[in-house]
């Protein structure tokens, strides 16, 4: 009971002075509440235009990101195109000069066509030799097509044996 009691005496002393603190409300013309509230809703609509204003510019900046990065990406793929194209060239420089460019400027191409002009009239005439002479076998025409002059040098040489031969069964 004591503390009701000294709960509603300290009520009673600090009552007048929480009154007193507040002050008497303010009485504010329904005028200036309206222009109040105008300026309020006025604040409102510029702060939404701002942040309208802020999210364009902040898509304006991912797209511009967007393009840049587009663009870093095509320099990238034109650089690796150029360096497989530098790649290319290279192999190409390493790799013996097997291959013709072109018949005009190549000095290996008569020597080359001579060459083999020379083996097939080789073959040919190994050829019409066994078929005049009724002996020997195709091999040779084989031999002589790969070899050349190489391999026709063995075939005559085979060939003079063949004849001395059949000379000799001739006379007998």
């Amino acid at each position: 009971m004591k503390k009701y009691i000294l709960i509603s005496l300290l009520m009673t002393m600090l009552f007048p002075a929480v009154a007193v603190c507040q002050g008497p409300e303010e009485k504010i013309p329904p005028e200036e509440m309206m222009e109040r509230e105008i300026h309020m809703r006025n604040m409102e609509r510029e702060l939404k235009e701002r942040e309208i204003e802020m999210r364009n510019m902040q898509l304006d900046l991912e797209s511009r990101e967007a393009e840049m990065e587009f663009e870093a990406q095509m320099r990238d793929l034109e650089l690796a195109k150029h360096r497989f194209a530098l790649e290319r060239e290279k192999i190409k420089q390493k790799q013996p000069g097997l291959r013709m460019r072109g018949y005009k400027n190549n000095k290996m191409f008569p020597f080359v066509a001579i060459c083999l002009i020379v083996h097939i009239l080789l073959a040919v005439w190994v050829y019409g030799d066994i078929r005049k002479r009724n002996c020997g076998s195709g091999i040779w025409i084989v031999i002589v097509l790969l070899t050349g002059l190489l391999g026709a040098i063995p075939y005559t040489i085979a060939r003079l044996g063949d004849v001395r031969q059949t000379k000799s069964s001739v006379k007998e």
